[in-house]
């Protein structure tokens, strides 16, 4: 693909994206699951939790079934720079917008654009909704634990076990677009994609493949879009093989001719933990035993709440003591007192008149009713599983029951609210 025209896409494709960063440094890790050796993220899609197939070669896209599950609005197209994929074999019928997608509170995005995949019986075999790409993940520094099997991603750095040493450049033109970085094979240099779809090591494009050196290897699979893998005999074994900082040997290469680039796969990861930089373009890939691994997570610390007292919580305690989504897909309150809950920020006007109000409310009926509150800003995910997109917006939950949600600073109502609909006065 031409120089400019890669530029220039991915000049169109990140004027393209919404995204909100609140957060001047933040660490979270999640798990991932394996099937047939593809990375599984769950993730949240306009208010549904749905299994994808991580893929930093390919881009968003959902199938065809999922565009009705999801929610979203077929009246209101996407907008990519591009009209399909850029680097794969992959039939679709369209663009869409998602409304919101989250993974996790870092990673997160508004009106973000996906493909509609044609039909991929493969994908339905995994049991995914479709696939996640590089966008999703501009913002922050994802790092892929396969031994752990741990996702983390970061912002504004890498993981504190990541070494500075241990460190390469992206060949990427700009960011937005898959991961470029470079392997160099018996003393060549190849610049190659990223790809999580793939499992094996290292698979070229017929043209670089035709340029390595190496001893013929045996058997070794190969992918075509999102089809299952097919067997190949068109394999070389290369003496040495150096990426960022490491020293392989003895490095099984396979042609495949139905790739626009040489790709560098997951087989990679057993071999060390990868962090992907976005915003800096650079890589780091470190053996398991070269560093111990410690999280830099912020332990969440046990949130107190006060009757009385308009209280904030977090995602964990959301979780534990009022609805678990994760576990239960319809809504099931988990407490046995009437409850409020505050979304709101504080670069709101409305939610800072409205607070204290809510302060006086939750004085008045102390002994009968919970006032929680909720920082939208940092909780993303809630607020992606719950589509907050305005606010405040209050959740009135009775005991047993659902919530009832309402947008708006009005004080009077919500208290009206709170008698008829959680007193039942």
């Amino acid at each position: 693909m031409n120089h400019k025209l890669i530029i220039f896409l991915g000049l169109m494709f990140i004027s393209m994206i919404t995204f909100a960063q609140t957060k001047n440094s933040a660490t979270e890790v999640k798990d991932y699951r394996e099937v047939d050796g593809k990375i599984i993220l769950d993730v949240i899609v306009n208010g549904e939790v749905a299994p994808f197939v991580l893929d930093l070669a390919g881009h968003t896209a959902i199938l065809p079934e999922y565009v009705e599950k999801f929610h979203i609005d077929t009246n209101v197209a996407g907008r990519l720079p591009y009209t399909n994929f850029l680097y794969k074999q992959v039939a679709t019928t369209g663009i869409v917008s998602i409304n919101s997608i989250a993974f996790g509170n870092n990673v997160f995005g508004n009106g973000i654009s996906a493909f509609v995949l044609e039909d991929e019986p493969y994908l339905r075999k995994l049991g995914v909704a479709g696939i996640i790409g590089s966008t999703l993940f501009q913002n922050v520094v994802l790092t892929i634990d396969a031994q752990r099997k741990k996702i983390t991603t970061s912002k504004p750095y890498r993981p504190s076990y990541m070494k500075l040493d241990h460190r390469a450049d992206l060949a990427n033109p700009l960011p937005g677009l898959p991961v470029v970085c470079q392997v160099i094979l018996d003393g060549v240099a190849y610049p190659v994609l990223f790809d999580t779809w793939y499992d094996g090591m290292i698979a070229m494009k017929a043209d670089d493949y035709a340029k390595l050196s190496g001893n013929r290897g045996g058997e070794a699979f190969i992918t075509n879009g999102y089809k299952e893998t097919e067997k190949t005999s068109e394999t070389k074994i290369v003496g040495t093989c150096d990426f960022v900082k490491e020293h392989l040997t003895d490095v099984v290469v396979t042609e495949n001719k139905n790739l626009a680039r040489s790709v560098l796969g997951t087989e990679i990861l057993k071999r060390g933990i990868i962090s992907i930089d976005y915003q800096k373009q650079k890589i780091y890939f470190q053996s398991f035993d070269l560093a111990e691994v410690k999280d830099d997570v912020i332990e969440d610390i046990a949130t107190q709440i006060v009757p009385g007292k308009l209280n904030p919580i977090t995602r964990e305690y959301f979780l534990e003591h009022i609805y678990d989504y994760r576990k239960d897909k319809e809504f099931v309150f988990k407490g046995d007192k009437p409850v409020v809950i505050d979304f709101w920020a504080t670069w709101c006007g409305p939610c800072m008149r409205l607070i204290p109000e809510l302060e006086k409310m939750a004085e008045k009926y102390k002994d009968q009713v919970l006032f929680l509150k909720v920082n939208a800003d940092k909780e993303k995910e809630l607020c992606t599983m719950f589509n907050v997109v305005a606010l405040p917006t209050l959740f009135f939950i009775p005991v047993g029951g659902k919530p009832i949600i309402d947008v708006g600073a009005q004080p009077e109502k919500h208290e009206q609210i709170i008698k008829e609909q959680l007193l039942k006065k």
